[in-house]
This record gives structure tokens, sequence and C-alpha cells, in this order.
């Protein structure tokens, strides 16, 4: 029974992590382009504009 609950809990856990993560993107997206959190490609990284579309939009998906 253990075991169940266990697996249980960790196939929850990602999708736990994605739904704060986006919440989070939505809500409080980090302030200033860096290179360590956030929504990070090339193009998101460009200028601050990109960058806060680029945490909207990927907060919602």
């Amino acid at each position: 029974m253990g075991f169940w609950l266990y697996c249980t809990a960790m196939c929850l856990l990602i999708p736990g992590v994605m739904l704060y993560f986006g919440w989070r993107f939505l809500n409080r997206p980090p302030q200033n382009i860096n290179s360590m959190y956030g929504y990070r490609t090339s193009r998101s990284m460009k200028n601050q504009q990109t960058w806060d579309f680029a945490h909207q939009v990927c907060g919602k998906l």
C-alpha cells in the first residue's frame, strides 16, 4: 500500500511543479533578464520587452 501511495505522489509531483511555475511566471515573473532563472532562450533574452512577453505566454501554457 505504501508503494502505491509513493508512486501516486511522485506522479503528481511534476504536474504540481509545472502548475506552480506557471502561476509564478504569470503573477511574479523575473523582473530582470538573467541566465539563472526564468524562460531562457536566445530570443527571449534579447531585450526586456521580449523577456516580459515570453514569461507571460509561458505562464499561460
